[in-house]
């Protein structure tokens, strides 16, 4: 009676040590790309030029704020952050919003912009002259990380 479940079980090891990881790399092969967050948010436009800089706008961190315009596309706004210290929180996401975030949660109608990285430029769906909100949402731990209150833009 030992002997056949001994020879089962050999069998049945020798299968799972192949079809386990021929499992495992089929997985791996079929993840479909998706967005990844470590996609890289587009350079500044060569027409960009300087439109307002600022260092206090952010309400927990010293974060210097760039704003550029275009001449050639005047509804276009670009925001390149540069944090004074690094910023020590996963997943950072940037969101604008028209509406001030309550508490640690993004407001209902915020939009994603793009993945947070530091000295990048990222195109606002806003246009001139429209007030609201950049906010830094952590995706790890599902809060409000900072924001920062834009007024109108010239």
């Amino acid at each position: 009676m030992i002997q056949p479940l001994r020879t089962v079980h050999r069998r049945t090891f020798v299968v799972l040590a192949v079809v386990l990881p021929a499992i495992l790399l089929a997985g791996i092969e079929a993840r479909r790309p998706g967005t990844r967050l470590t996609e890289r948010s587009p350079e500044l436009p060569s027409s960009a030029h300087l439109v307002r800089e600022s260092n206090g706008l952010w309400t927990q961190h010293s974060i210097a704020t760039k704003f550029y315009g275009r001449s050639d596309s005047p509804k276009d706004i670009y925001v390149v952050l540069r944090p004074m210290q690094p910023l020590n929180e996963p997943d950072l996401l940037l969101y604008w919003s028209t509406k001030t975030p309550q508490g640690n949660s993004l407001p209902s109608e915020s939009l994603l912009v793009a993945p947070y990285a530091a000295d990048e430029g990222f195109a606002l769906p806003q246009e001139k002259g429209r007030a609201g909100n950049l906010i830094l949402f952590s995706v790890a731990h599902q809060t409000v990380f900072d924001s920062a209150r834009v007024e109108k833009l010239p």
